[in-house]
């Protein structure tokens, strides 16, 4: 009666074991689809700054290219001594689009734009300090 008595233990634990794991991997299931979207949100917010980084940084480009050109044109001018006043406007406007652009300063220096140096340097009125 004894041993009948364990082997009917033995199998009811071996049941409730069979039954525990499945219950578990279930579970582990739930966990790794829960896991799965958090990643999934994690990765689109990243995308997000990343894009948000790149169009800045594509803005930045398309000032710098022109400041490129436009500074060229300048050189080229002064090269061959024509009359800077023309480019005294244009210098103007985009040294305000360059300003509101500009990173914040850290220092207590007032910050300076680069168009502003130059035409300071080129004695023309926007270089104001």
């Amino acid at each position: 009666m004894a041993k009948i008595s364990f082997v009917l233990f033995a199998v009811a634990l071996i049941a409730f074991l069979h039954a525990y794991e499945a219950r578990k991997v279930v579970n582990f299931g739930e966990a790794f689809e829960k896991d799965l979207q958090k990643a999934e949100a994690m990765i689109a917010e990243e995308v997000k700054a990343k894009k948000t980084n790149i169009q800045g940084l594509t803005s930045e480009v398309k000032t710098l290219s022109k400041s490129e050109v436009m500074l060229k044109d300048l050189g080229n001018a002064y090269k061959k001594d024509m009359d800077l006043r023309p480019y005294e406007k244009k210098l103007k406007n985009f040294s305000r689009v360059v300003a509101v652009k500009k990173a914040p300063v850290k220092n207590n220096k007032k910050p300076v734009s680069i168009i502003q140096s130059i035409l300071k340097d080129f004695g023309l009125n926007g270089g104001r300090d």
